[in-house]
């Protein structure tokens, strides 16, 4: 067996570590069972040409909104503008609301309540595909596939863990393909029906689950073709059917997604 290096050695301690987990997101706040937060768990972080250019630059600012993860930066960002679009129209708000509606709400800003953003695989990328030589140096993994096979063996446990312990009022899982994850995560045991709305000609499918330890909605990507939830449309009509679901489940309660 290959001797891993120390970058390695601290990279898989620090991911398996329950109480370091924090460390491993992207921010906001996880919640408590009493101040629920509503959880957005994406597959992996990305890395986008313009990360790269600002981390080798070394620009100070962006450093400082990263470590933060202010929303104005944010904002620049395509998946996260969606992302907030959903939660504008979950507030029951609409999704072409959604600067407003993150100026005024902060998600998954530092010192942010209600809202919180994590993934399912902490190393971030460019491309879902990605697996580099550097990144096996840094990991002590091979292939993206030996990657993902420890990982649901031990950050998936960590996950697991902080669900049941901060009790998330909402688990929104974005990536179809991984829905097997989601629902592992979140202790939901059987495969949810899988719900359409179409738009323009264009079905999107996602699935919702309340009978898992936290509710769950595993929608399709927020930023991709056809079939992602890629207009202010299809991002209302899908938030209307969770907010719908939930309040089925939860008739007795106050709105669980309300500011």
């Amino acid at each position: 067996m290959t001797e891993l290096s120390q970058s390695a050695r601290s990279f898989r301690s620090l991911v398996e570590d329950e109480s370091s987990f924090l460390r491993t997101c992207e921010g906001g706040d996880p919640g408590t069972p009493d101040k629920p937060s509503v959880w957005l768990l994406g597959i992996e972080p990305g890395w986008s040409l313009a990360d790269e250019a600002a981390d080798q630059k070394g620009d100070a600012t962006y450093e400082t909104q990263q470590e933060a993860y202010s929303v104005e930066l944010q904002l620049t960002w395509p998946f996260n503008q969606k992302a907030f679009k959903l939660l504008s129209a979950l507030n029951g708000g609409r999704p072409e609301d959604y600067r407003e509606f993150a100026l005024a709400a902060r998600p998954f800003e530092q010192g942010s309540n209600g809202y919180f953003k994590a993934n399912l695989f902490p190393e971030p990328f460019n491309k879902v595909g990605t697996w580099d030589t550097a990144t096996a140096q840094n990991t002590g993994f091979a292939s993206k596939e030996e990657y993902r096979t420890w990982m649901r063996e031990n950050r998936f446990r960590v996950l697991q863990a902080w669900i049941h312990r901060c009790r998330p009022s909402l688990v929104i899982g974005c990536g179809l393909t991984h829905i097997s994850d989601f629902l592992a995560i979140t202790g939901t045991s059987q495969m949810p029906a899988a719900r359409h709305v179409e738009v323009n000609g264009h079905s999107k499918r996602f699935h919702i689950s309340t009978g898992g330890t936290v509710p769950i909605a595993v929608i399709p990507h927020l930023t991709g073709g056809s079939h992602s939830l890629n207009s202010n449309a299809s991002i209302a009509l899908v938030a209307e059917q969770i907010r719908s679901e939930l309040s089925q489940a939860e008739k007795s309660s106050p709105p669980i997604l309300a500011l």
